[in-house]
């Protein structure tokens, strides 16, 4: 399985938006066929912290990095990129 694990904080005054945008999300990404996983949480820091499963290398390639995988185009049309900015990523294969 191939795991990421993303930082992102808030725009300042889009929190909400982003705290929304996130519930409505969450569940659709879950939907997604090669997604095994998902969980959020805020972090000490209130940055949140989102860990995607996915079945293989592959399929997050498909999925993450072809501008017209699922979770890329789900991206780019929630306009997520308004309401929060990406800090930093951190991506491998499951070792146990």
């Amino acid at each position: 399985m191939n795991i990421v694990s993303s930082k992102w904080e808030a725009i300042e005054g889009r929190e909400n938006d982003w705290q929304e945008l996130a519930a409505r999300t969450g569940p659709k990404l879950r939907a997604i066929d090669g997604v095994e996983f998902l969980h959020r949480f805020q972090n000490e820091s209130g940055q949140v912290v989102v860990t995607m499963g996915y079945t293989d290398e592959p399929t997050y390639q498909r999925l993450v990095n072809d501008p017209n995988g699922a979770v890329a185009q789900m991206m780019a049309d929630t306009g997520i990129e308004s309401m929060a900015r990406w800090i930093s990523s951190e991506r491998g294969e499951s070792v146990d």
